[in-house]
């Protein structure tokens, strides 16, 4: 609001009364961005104080992108240091810690009176700040006129590392590139430079565009600021996420909030459940049905991804939503009816109004994807596999949909040549109806079948590990071990109870991969006959595999001791 439109307002004060009702005409016809004030902490450059800042949208400030060591100064302790110099005339920023301070200088050499620095600008006692700087912290990053990236491991570099290349190997060996907040940091700002270890300047986004885009497949021309990052699809957005890792696994939610646009209530505590949350606010907003359009690392059967981590694989990486041109009005194309793609929550799944094909006794849903990087003439297309669940005690509508196939690949790749509404699916026709169906969005709430995240797959309760003297155990982490290692799931195991178990028997662990065939790992374990002195009998092991679901004569590897 400027001064000069109300002059006889400024003059005299105004009662209260008065004033709240200009105060609620002005937010009601104003603009949504203007209503939403963004309020932050910000540290003086020279003395490393906090201040309290209501529009920093009107301040050039400085903005740290970096690791959190094992100990970092806190809000409350930037606030007991400052009172303490206060009394003693003494400058706070001496007594920060080494990252702080440094930072602080190396923003006031630049010419900046304030930065923001996450660990002592959110007052985490508070759950409204910290909610809100949550919510906030894409726009906090991208408002900064500059982002310092510090790689803590990068020590200064020797030579010209941009025009040589020398060190950039180096350089992307830096933890800051594995963790999921600093993705949204690097995206966010418009002015990004990375600094080493001793805070020497190393190069700025732009600089290591076609570095990057190499590395970990962020797109060149959005580090370059040529595009947005919001010109990607859902499904490409979510691939920069890669191997990322979080220190809680509802950041793996929350640290996407700003790429997506989305604001939601952060909940610790939710586990898996925020990111299920996190999609399903991104399909209440978005069209764009690539959400749904990945690979998933471990077996599922719900329409959600477990983790960003599931579209790190082709195609998601280059698959994008493209609805067909309406001027295709051919009889029986996927114009007929009502053709608009719709999705809703309900207690049940996923509501869904979507083209369904039926072919080979396989059913598929048609959402409309291409690989982008695909020849116009040549684009591949993919269509979402559905299965018929089991019916083991659970109750299902005739409508009702598993999202993939346990025996082939959740994307099924047509015959790019086809048109909308007519496929060739290996080599069959066939024709598509839209239909109203209900999808599985999430498992069962069953708490010992809840979801891992990466990296700690889930693995089923084997009763004989938690009896007193079972012949052996075959412990978690070994079998999560082997699941990482084999790409696999532990799907069947047979002679495990926890009643006492038949010794003539052996012990079966049956896993199967991912990779499509799928192939079957079979570990066998049991006893020998013949006892020792000590009475126990050895343990004897074989492995052997086959492709599923077929059996050929299958490969055995002996081995004794092997558990």
């Amino acid at each position: 609001m400027q001064c000069s439109r109300f002059p006889s307002l400024l003059r005299r004060p105004l009662p209260t009364l008065l004033i709240l009702t200009v105060a609620s005409t002005f937010l009601q016809f104003s603009r949504p961005e203007l209503i939403s004030a963004l309020l932050m902490w910000l540290l003086s450059t020279d003395r490393a104080e906090l201040h309290y800042i209501s529009s920093p949208e009107d301040v050039d400030y400085a903005i740290l992108s970096h690791v959190w060591d094992k100990e970092e100064q806190t809000f409350q302790d930037v606030q007991n240091i400052a009172r303490r110099c206060t009394k003693k005339g003494k400058n706070p920023r001496d007594l920060m810690s080494s990252k702080i301070r440094r930072c602080c200088e190396l923003a006031e050499r630049h010419g900046y009176k304030w930065v923001w620095i996450d660990i002592c600008c959110i007052d985490k006692t508070s759950s409204t700040e910290l909610s809100e700087a949550i919510n906030s912290m894409f726009r906090y990053y991208s408002l900064a006129r500059i982002c310092y990236g510090y790689l803590r491991d990068v020590i200064d570099l020797t030579g010209d590392i941009l025009s040589t290349g020398t060190g950039t190997g180096y350089l992307l060996k830096a933890k800051w590139f594995t963790r999921g907040w600093t993705l949204q940091e690097l995206i966010a700002p418009r002015f990004f430079l990375f600094v080493s270890e001793s805070w020497e300047p190393l190069g700025t986004k732009a600089d290591y565009a076609n570095l990057l885009q190499g590395a970990l497949g962020l797109p060149a021309a959005m580090l370059r600021l040529e595009v947005s990052h919001t010109k990607f699809s859902i499904a490409q957005r979510m691939s920069w996420f890669g191997q990322r890792e979080t220190t809680r696994p509802e950041d793996e939610a929350y640290c996407l909030l700003g790429i997506f646009g989305v604001h939601m209530s952060p909940i610790y505590g939710e586990g898996r459940n925020a990111f299920r949350r996190l999609q399903e606010e991104i399909m209440k907003q978005s069209s764009d049905t690539t959400l749904f359009a990945f690979e998933p690392r471990y077996l599922s059967d719900c329409l959600f991804a477990t983790s960003p981590s599931d579209f790190q694989a082709r195609p998601a990486d280059s698959i994008i939503y493209r609805r067909p041109r309406v001027g295709s009005t051919s009889r029986g194309s996927i114009h007929d009816g009502p053709n608009d793609i719709t999705f809703s929550i309900i207690s049940q799944g996923v509501l869904a109004h979507i083209p369904i094909i039926t072919c080979m006794n396989k059913i598929y849903a048609d959402l409309f994807w291409i690989e982008e990087d695909s020849c116009p003439e040549q684009s591949i297309r993919y269509l979402l596999s559905l299965t018929k669940p089991n019916r083991d005690g659970e109750v299902f509508s005739a409508s009702f949909y598993n999202v993939g196939h346990s025996d082939g690949p959740r994307l099924q790749q047509i015959d790019p040549h086809t048109k909308p509404g007519r496929y060739v699916i290996e080599g069959k026709q066939a024709h598509a109806s839209w239909q109203t169906v209900i999808l599985r969005h999430r498992r069962s709430s069953d708490p010992l079948r809840e979801t891992p995240r990466p990296g700690n797959t889930y693995v089923p309760l084997i009763p004989m590990n938690f009896t007193l003297n079972p012949p052996f155990r075959f412990e978690e982490d070994k079998i999560r071990k082997f699941q990482r290692e084999a790409f696999a799931e532990l799907v069947v195991t047979r002679n495990a109870g926890g009643s006492p178990r038949n010794a003539y028997l052996p012990t079966s662990f049956i896993f199967r991969t991912y990779i499509h065939p799928p192939f079957l790992f079979i570990i066998e374990v049991g006893e020998c006959h013949q006892r020792e002195q000590t009475g126990r009998a050895p343990i004897w092991a074989r492995v052997h595999g086959r492709d599923s679901p077929t059996s050929p004569r299958p490969t055995v590897h002996r081995q004794r001791g092997l558990l």
